[in-house]
């Protein structure tokens, strides 16, 4: 599945939305890194830079990257979850990763590169996570409460259902937890 969009921007020719290989593993995880530290530090929240480079530390990245490659051939083989990557000129700017999770339509995750948001890649990506899955049930999001993100799903449809997850400290990986509330987008 391929598609392309032309933006408005004169800088970015081509959005290319296509099934991630394991080739692609590397740029989606220091994508993540990147995109966790640009949305999720807070001071209102006492989530540091220092919390968010706990989550990626520099030892764990080649098994995190390895994980990655295999989880991604291993879709081939199932119905379970996809992952897609944006492409703007060949370079790897946004993922997403629809998955079903005990039964349940779920937007795994869905990140874009901060240098490129605001210009139709998440959009773009959203739009692919939900054909993947199709509109015929529900599909849930957790969205750190905090951020930017929720506007974004609003935008796209998606209602918050009241379900909360308070920020808590993970005391077995010594990192805190974000808070997030859960969304939805209903089934047509």
């Amino acid at each position: 599945m391929t598609e392309k969009t032309k933006s408005s921007e004169p800088s970015i020719e081509i959005i290319e939305i296509k099934r991630a290989v394991p080739e692609d593993a590397e740029a989606i995880m220091n994508l993540k890194r990147q995109a966790w530290l640009k949305a999720y530090v807070s001071e209102e929240y006492e989530i540091s830079i220092d919390d968010i480079e706990k989550k990626f530390p520099e030892d764990s990245l080649p098994n995190a990257i390895e994980n990655w490659q295999k989880g991604i051939a291993s879709e081939q083989d199932k119905n379970e979850k996809a992952t897609f990557v944006a492409r703007l000129d060949g370079k790897v700017v946004g993922y997403t990763s629809p998955c079903t999770e005990d039964g349940q339509r779920r937007l795994g995750a869905l990140y874009v590169s901060p240098n490129v948001q605001g210009k139709g890649v998440g959009s773009k990506l959203l739009e692919s996570a939900v054909k993947w899955h199709g509109v015929d049930e529900d599909i849930f999001v957790h969205v750190v409460s905090y951020n930017s993100a929720v506007g974004f799903y609003e935008q796209h449809g998606f209602q918050k259902t009241g379900v909360e997850f308070p920020q808590e400290f993970d005391e077995e990986h010594g990192i805190k937890l974000l808070p997030e509330i859960e969304m939805v987008l209903k089934a047509n």
